[in-house]
């Protein structure tokens, strides 16, 4: 556990921006995903005609039952149909993601190995560690965009507070007594910046997952947590309350939950993305195939509705998309970190 003394911050953009809500969204999806497919990135050698030879593993670098697991078992099948053989997601927990993130580095460039990277282990853990064990920009092959994540900031119903500004006061007012879970980097920053800017005294207590520190959110060690909608059934059904949502603008699931900017925070706006990569020097025809049937996946009606239900909002592209967004993210992350005096270990 550790103690945030308070200290001030500056805004962060988003690269990706949430579609506001139902027809809107759809409209906004398929333009994504219309996107034409730009140059791929070159590579050393050509791929096989006969890829896929086997099962493609779909790593992803959180326990099961998050929303990046979810999201992408969303996907599995429908990219199984597409490539031609099964996508088997396969959890790598560990480490902020730098065990997945190790594990695809490790694995051959030949298209049977893919990373769900996220802002946790694509921007955190670079800007955290003195000596990254790896390097996301030349370590990886950007193939697209994946997801914008959705996160509620929860509070106990032990609480007084109905608003994130009745929140503030009341943490304020009683500095040292609370405490905030986080299962992931956007909640540890996010908290962060909520902390630092309102002069906030509480404890922070870290867990591998989401899904984990749900369990001590409801069993009362801690009182408050930004969560994705993977374990929001289980904390409504215990009468947590969500004072705020972590996008842009409002969902289409609890249009009556505030943006944190609507809020009084707009300060607080770490922009927790998904994308899709591969090794390092995976051959560019391979690169575009690949990215080509994750667009066509990502556009149907049934994932956007499905992604509709866990709060992830698609946002398909291309491999220089997602390699511009990677660059921008690694500055942001890495200042943001720098302003909330989270030292490099």
């Amino acid at each position: 556990m550790s103690r945030l003394p308070a200290s001030p911050s500056t805004p962060d953009a988003a690269p990706l921006a949430a579609p506001a809500s139902g027809q809107s969204r759809r409209k906004a999806l398929q333009a994504a995903g219309a996107l034409a497919l730009g140059a791929a990135l070159p590579g050393l050698a050509r791929a096989q005609s006969d890829w896929p030879r086997q099962s493609v593993r779909l790593v992803v670098p959180f326990p099961a039952g998050g929303g990046a697991d979810l999201g992408a078992r969303a996907v599995a099948v429908h990219l199984g149909n597409a490539f031609g053989k099964p996508v088997v997601v396969e959890n790598r927990a560990g480490a902020d993601g730098a065990v997945a993130a190790l594990e695809v580095k490790r694995s051959a460039p030949d298209g049977h190995t893919l990373f769900f990277g996220t802002a946790t282990s694509m921007s955190y853990v670079p800007s955290l560690k003195r000596e990254p064990p790896y390097d996301p920009v030349a370590d990886f092959t950007p193939i697209s965009t994946f997801c914008i994540f959705t996160f509620y900031l929860m509070v106990a119903p032990t609480l007084p507070a109905r608003t994130l500004a009745e929140l503030v006061a009341h943490v304020k007012a009683n500095p040292g007594k609370f405490a905030y879970a986080t299962g992931n980097s956007t909640g540890i920053l996010s908290m962060g910046q909520l902390a630092r800017q309102n002069g906030l005294d509480m404890t922070h207590v870290p867990y591998k997952g989401e899904a984990q520190a749900a369990i001590d959110l409801i069993g009362g060690r801690v009182q408050m947590m930004f969560a994705t909608p993977a374990v929001m059934p289980q904390l409504l059904k215990e009468k947590f309350r969500p004072v705020a949502v972590l996008l842009p603008r409002r969902t289409a699931t609890m249009p009556e939950v505030p943006t944190m900017a609507e809020a009084g925070q707009p300060l607080v706006n770490i922009s927790p993305w998904g994308g899709l990569f591969g090794p390092a020097r995976l051959p560019a025809d391979l690169v575009e195939r690949i990215s080509r049937d994750f667009n066509v996946v990502m556009r149907r009606a049934d994932v956007a509705e499905q992604y509709e239900k866990l709060g992830l909002f698609p946002t398909p592209s291309t491999p220089q998309v997602m390699a511009d967004v990677l660059r921008q993210q690694l500055a942001v992350w890495d200042r943001t970190m720098r302003e909330l005096g989270i030292a490099r270990e």
